[in-house]
């Protein structure tokens, strides 16, 4: 567990780079923004108005996510952290805006596991795989199909092999160590991620971001939710860091999912309700040629049609 002094130091160098990583000061400031964006729309039709939320809240997460990680410091409750996993993810995929990458690694982390059939049904899967390591190997332990198998394996072995970063690396050496059930391998790997979270140098990494290896967390709580007590003996690396403090903040409470971090009820009803909606599941849409697309229109109609029954309780 970290000391006082190791969060509180964190928490300082979170406000040293404030500006420069454009975080968020405080809640406060999160709330602000989303309000002062409002002023250009709010007398707008409803619908109107959660489209330019749809691409307003593109880019928030990551940002909201690492303030939710220095409230959690801060504060010393994970409660923060936890609801903001819980937040980024609705986040991620209400703008559609996010990688594989980043939507998995804050699902994960956040024991959404239930939401995997929505954002990733067994249906559009199919005509994904070969398309991607991540997905390949995610969503063929997720499903158990076994006719993905080789795909996912093959796919994750060439890039295991591949030069890319060390915790890309271990990330997929990580889910073919879950596919083989070799857990002391998976335990090694896990360990590889934070070691290559701490030495990345990629686009919007620093000091602060380096020191929260999600994706450790995020594969930990997978490889628990898929094996249950097989899984019993692996553990978290003294490297994770402030993830381990999360990680015996969500074992305390049966690994619930969090609740949305922050209340718009009263200053803005409409994107309080987006924020609480159940998302609805991603449907493919086929082309003339037979390529499939992600039908787009038809989310964000259902994502509409489920914010508007929530503001009319209101």
């Amino acid at each position: 567990m970290m000391t006082k002094a190791q969060k509180d130091k964190l928490v300082s160098l979170y406000y040293d780079i404030v500006d420069k990583a454009y975080f968020y000061y405080d809640m406060d400031s999160f709330k602000r923004e989303q309000i002062g964006r409002n002023i250009d729309f709010f007398n707008k039709p409803e619908e109107y108005q959660i489209e330019m939320w749809l691409r307003l809240l593109g880019g928030d997460g990551y940002n909201l996510l690492y303030l939710g990680a220095m409230l959690a410091l801060q504060e010393d409750d994970m409660r923060y952290l936890d609801d903001t996993l819980y937040t980024v993810t609705t986040l991620e995929r209400l703008t559609m805006m996010s990688t594989d990458w980043d939507l998995l690694s804050v699902l994960l982390s956040a024991n959404r596991f239930d939401d995997i059939e929505r954002f990733f049904p067994k249906e559009n899967v199919q005509s994904k795989i070969g398309r991607g390591w991540l997905i390949n190997l995610v969503m063929y332990l997720y499903y158990g199909e076994e006719a993905w198998r080789a795909e996912a394996v093959d796919t994750g072995r060439r890039y295991s092999e591949s030069k890319t970063t060390i915790e890309g690396k271990a990330v997929v050496n990580c889910l073919l160590s879950l596919v083989d059930k070799d857990f002391d391998r998976f335990s090694v790997e896990l360990d590889n991620i934070c070691k290559g979270k701490r030495r990345s140098n990629e686009f919007g990494e620093n000091k602060f971001t380096k020191q929260f290896p999600f994706f450790a967390l995020g594969l930990y709580n997978f490889a628990r939710f898929l094996y249950g007590e097989e899984a019993e003996n692996i553990a978290l690396p003294d490297d994770a860091g402030a993830l381990i403090e999360l990680h015996e903040y969500q074992k305390a409470n049966g690994y619930a999912t969090g609740k949305v971090l922050v209340d718009f009820k009263n200053s803005l009803p409409l994107l309080d309700a987006l924020l609480n909606i159940k998302l609805p599941t991603i449907h493919l849409k086929y082309d003339k040629k037979g390529k499939c697309y992600i039908d787009i229109d038809r989310y964000k109609r259902e994502i509409t049609e489920r914010a508007l029954e929530i503001y009319a309780r209101k």
